[in-house]
């Protein structure tokens, strides 16, 4: 008989292998993650094997996934086995394409699936996700790794579902903030978070303003830090503060940052995020940066919405925590542009 696991099942290995000996071809990779398509009890699952990363807490990210489960923006966890060398996890069933390969890898994909519309709906659902997690345990839940690699797009309903929360960490009962060890990925980690450690509901905030960021330009945040290193190196010299630098130095503490999709050959890890943001943005207004797939569909008439768009993210990434809207209000806001567009759409 099969353990119960919060709403999910305890599998064997001898089930495991079983669930997938007529398809071991990966569908999916994600971030030290291969999820391959299986059978179980005849339905269909995507089986997630992970590869061994010490700073990552699988039993954790099962715990949590478990109890979020529940949600149309999580990937639904069916169960897992812990009889292998790292623990497998199973999940539900979904035909869908990570929100970083939607974005950066548009080679014969439907455009339609990048328009203004249903970029909102990513972002809203994402938002979503992590509200619960700040809002819904008994003490706040921060993820710390929310990126478009972390984000898969259900090709069917075109829901964006949240997972992967093995670097999440729970913040002491009647405190706002917690000090840890530095993890997340580069590009997306808050810059009070890189110089000391401190993880707050405003760090995954951050996070959260950097795929914003990302979702209405559709390049990579790498890419337009290169292009400030550029333009800085170009000009005279600015320093962007000792924490910064000795925290992204090669050779530190920062064991838990994930780098495998950063260039460690640049420079740009001494430019704040927040910093390339703003810089990119100043050298036009929101129509001469906005994805082109974008103003094929619409054109002009949703610049107001672009900007607001542009502007949250911008509060978002905010050089100070105290700076940046809470989860809920950015939720809020995202729900206001998403009625204003269809208000248009139907007008």
């Amino acid at each position: 008989m099969r353990r119960k696991l919060q709403n999910s099942h305890y599998f064997s290995a001898i089930e495991i292998n079983n669930a997938i000996k007529h398809s071991k071809t990966t569908i999916m990779k994600l971030d030290k993650v291969d999820m391959v398509m299986g059978s179980l009890d005849n339905r269909p699952v995507l089986v997630r094997f992970n590869k061994f990363c010490l700073s990552r807490n699988i039993h954790r990210d099962i715990a949590i996934t478990a109890q979020m489960s529940h949600l149309k923006n999580v990937l639904r966890l069916v169960g897992c086995c812990l009889e292998f060398e790292q623990p497998v996890m199973v999940y539900q069933y979904v035909g869908a394409i990570t929100l970083s390969d939607l974005l950066f890898k548009k080679v014969n994909l439907n455009r339609k699936s990048l328009c203004w519309g249903n970029r909102l709906r990513v972002a809203r659902d994402v938002a979503s996700a992590i509200v619960f997690l700040h809002t819904e345990f008994s003490t706040p839940i921060i993820h710390r790794n929310i990126k478009p690699s972390n984000v898969i797009i259900d090709e069917k309903s075109g829901a964006a579902k949240i997972l992967d929360f093995s670097l999440s960490i729970s913040l002491p009962p009647g405190e706002l903030e917690v000090v840890d060890i530095v993890c997340g990925t580069y590009g997306y980690i808050a810059p009070e978070n890189i110089a000391s450690g401190i993880s707050t509901q405003k760090t995954d905030v951050y996070s959260f303003g950097v795929l914003l960021f990302e979702l209405l330009i559709g390049k990579k945040v790498y890419d337009i830090m290169d292009l400030v290193v550029d333009s800085i190196n170009s000009e005279e010299t600015i320093d962007f503060g000792e924490d910064a630098k000795s925290n992204t130095e090669e050779g530190n503490s920062m064991d838990r940052v994930d780098t495998a999709n950063s260039k460690e050959t640049t420079d740009f890890k001494n430019v704040p995020t927040n910093y390339s943001v703003d810089h990119y943005i100043k050298e036009g207004n929101v129509l001469d940066i906005v994805d082109a797939t974008i103003l094929e569909e619409h054109g002009i008439e949703i610049q107001q919405q672009l900007k607001d768009f542009s502007d949250l993210a911008r509060k978002c990434i905010a050089e100070n925590g105290d700076d940046r809207p809470y989860m809920i209000h950015v939720a809020r806001e995202l729900s206001r542009i998403e009625k204003c567009f269809r208000a248009l759409s139907l007008g």
